[in-house]
């Protein structure tokens, strides 16, 4: 496995220089979703995507020919993370991307240091979440998603509300808890449009 791990490393600075290289607009106006298990990024993400193209890292019929590749992990992290600097580093046009809950955490901390700089040039990378109190964002997910206090997916879904790794990564946070998709995915557009209206102006 540590094998695995350094080749995934070692990928990584490739994936790093092929985002450097893809063209300034993809990675000014791709959107990248987010957050823990609930938060609503696979339906957001087709809302904002229209007839757009639409990247769910999550769906494995979808990247057939990526998670084809998984069964020669030992380490599922190892290919999570090598299917993210795929992706990624070989965007074609503007995308929405629906990162899976664990897509984005990593508790190995060289792993999470080259997440970070592969996502580092993207504009857009919305953090969903319930609430900006991370225990009511725990029970709200809970109850969603009819999950065990206490249980795996719980202890899991724990891990991605507190890990550092997501708040560092994202440009903005988007707080759910009382709104429906559309009303998210609407409030990330205006944002996003403010956002660009304020550089224009620089």
């Amino acid at each position: 496995m540590l094998f695995e791990k350094k080749k995934m490393l070692s990928a990584s600075n490739k994936f790093i220089q092929d985002i450097h290289d893809l063209p300034i607009e993809i990675k000014r106006n791709s959107i990248i979703l987010i957050g823990p298990m609930g938060t609503g990024k696979s339906t957001i993400a087709r809302i904002l995507a229209k007839e757009g193209n639409r990247i769910p890292l999550d769906d494995t019929e979808f990247l057939k020919g990526l998670y084809a590749h998984q069964q020669d992990f030992h380490n599922y992290k190892n290919f999570e993370f090598g299917l993210v600097g795929t992706v990624l580093s070989t965007l074609k046009k503007t995308s929405v991307i629906d990162f899976g809950a664990g897509h984005s955490v990593y508790r190995d901390e060289k792993l999470r240091r080259q997440m970070q700089l592969m996502c580092a040039e993207f504009s857009n990378i919305i953090l969903l979440l319930p609430s900006a109190n991370k225990e009511e964002s725990r029970q709200i997910l809970l109850e969603r998603r009819n999950i065990k206090p206490g249980s795996h997916k719980d202890q899991d879904n724990w891990h991605f509300i507190t890990a550092p790794d997501n708040y560092e990564l994202a440009t903005h946070i988007v707080y759910e808890k009382g709104k429906t998709p559309k009303d998210v995915a609407e409030e990330i557009g205006s944002l996003l449009r403010n956002k660009g209206s304020m550089e224009e102006e620089r």
